[in-house]
This record gives C-alpha cells, sequence and structure tokens, in this order.
C-alpha cells in the first residue's frame, strides 16, 4: 500500500491543478484525508474524461458537472487497473462512448482496435502513468532502487560506467553501459570495483552496449574454465523489470 499524501502534494505529482482533486473529491470519486496512489490514478484519469467531448456532442463550459456514465465507467477501470497484478507497463485503457476496457498486451491491443470498425475510442497509457507514479505512492509497480552510480576505468582509453539497482535480496544487478563488448579482463576489474561497493551481494552484470549495436541489452556470466557468455535480453523484458529506472540510463563512452 502507497503512503498518504495532501491534496496539494497529490495534484502536483499529477501534473494538475489541484482543482482536480477538488472536483473529484466533491464527486466521491476519492477521500481527500487518505489520498495515496490508486487515487492519483483516478484523479488523472478523471481530469483527462471530465474535458473529453466526443465529435457531435457540445458542453457548455457553464454546466453544473455530472459524470456520464462512459466517464464513471473510465474512473472506475482506472482504479481496478491500478491494483490489479494483470497490469502491465504497457496496458491501455481504452475510452469510448459506450463503455470502457483495459488491455494488456499488444495482442489484445490490437484485437480490441479491429474489432472496433469505424469506432470512437481513445487509449490512455494507464501502464504508463502507473509507472509514473513517486516513490512512496507505487501501487502494483515496485520498481528496483538505485543503490549505486559510479564509473571504472577498464584500460587506459575506456571508462565504463556503472548503475546498480537493488533488485531481490542478497542481489545486486549492474547496468555496465560502454560501447563495446566487455573482454574477461574489463569484466573482472567490473566486478572487483562493484564488490568493494557493495561487498556480500550477489552480482548480476548487464552490458549496456551503444544503441547502434544490434543486440543492446545482454547479461553476462563468467564461464569455470574462463570465457564470457553473453545472454541477448529485449527491451520489453527489461521495462517490464525496471520500468522508468531503464529510462534514466546512458550509453557509457570510450
Amino acid at each position: 500500500m502507497s503512503a498518504y499524501v495532501q491534496p496539494a502534494a497529490l495534484a502536483n505529482s499529477a501534473k494538475l491543478n489541484r482543482s482536480w482533486v477538488t472536483k473529484a473529491a466533491a464527486l466521491g470519486l476519492v477521500n481527500p484525508s487518505t489520498l495515496d496512489g490508486e487515487d492519483l490514478i483516478v484523479v488523472r484519469v478523471f481530469a483527462f474524461v471530465d474535458q473529453l467531448v466526443w465529435p457531435g456532442k457540445s458542453r457548455s463550459r457553464s454546466e453544473a458537472r455530472v459524470m456520464e456514465p462512459w466517464q464513471s465507467l473510465a474512473v472506475n477501470a482506472a482504479r481496478a487497473a491500478a491494483r490489479d497484478p494483470a497490469t502491465r507497463l504497457d496496458s491501455i485503457l481504452w475510452v469510448a462512448p459506450d463503455g470502457v476496457e483495459v488491455t494488456h498486451e499488444p495482442g489484445a491491443h490490437s484485437a480490441f482496435v479491429l474489432g472496433r470498425p469505424r469506432s470512437m475510442f481513445v487509449a490512455v497509457p494507464l501502464g504508463e502513468w502507473i509507472a509514473e507514479l513517486p516513490p512512496n505512492l507505487e501501487t502494483l509497480f515496485h520498481w528496483p532502487r538505485q543503490i549505486m552510480e559510479s564509473s571504472v576505468a577498464v584500460d587506459d582509453s575506456t571508462t565504463v560506467s556503472l548503475r546498480a539497482f537493488s533488485t531481490v535480496p542478497r542481489l545486486v544487478t549492474v547496468f555496465a553501459s560502454t560501447v563495446a563488448p566487455l573482454q574477461e579482463a574489463a569484466y573482472a576489474k567490473v566486478i572487483q570495483h562493484v564488490t568493494a561497493q557493495q561487498p556480500g551481494l550477489t552480482i548480476r552484470l548487464i552490458e549496456w552496449l551503444s544503441p547502434n549495436t544490434r543486440s543492446q541489452w545482454a547479461e553476462l556470466y563468467e564461464l569455470p574454465g574462463g570465457g564470457l557468455v553473453r545472454r541477448p535480453l529485449d527491451r520489453s523484458t527489461l521495462l517490464d523489470e525496471f520500468g522508468p529506472q531503464l529510462k534514466r540510463l546512458t550509453p557509457g563512452t570510450a
């Protein structure tokens, strides 16, 4: 469960005017005395659908705000998704005049779109919004915490940038950012450096190469008899594991 925050802080985290929190509270969508991460998602979706006017419809700015059925469905679906273990980074909330639907993977996204030819709908990137929740307001996604940012010179001309994240207990995942694949000697220096900084932890090393390479990420393993093995990793898998942390990484330079 995420921590409680004040209305002004929640509005600021949602990048909205505080009036949206007040409006949501007046409609009974949130309780201003117990605001948390779920409420932030609810308020953000409420502000979006409240300003959405379908083609052929009109609404006076002066008329009283009464939530239409599709708006209520959208807000309720957003709260349900914020606590649903099936929700992923790429989950989408589809909003239409006649109802809403949440899909969690590309195949389901395509099926929704293909199943509604000539229909009006909008896509809300709900998974991304949930992933953007600030620390202490997470609902479903508890992204690994960064515990180290450093660099190590592996030879006279190459420095590898390192960022380490706490994942499962006693394990640290280290992203080694470089423009060329690490060789055994460089790998050993990186492991030695991280061990000195984070003693007593098992190290998982992920090599992050220049974006110009075909395989940008690879998990490295040292063979008992010497040599390294690379297991390619795809971006979607890493996004599911590290979420917005992945976007903060930058390629190293040689």
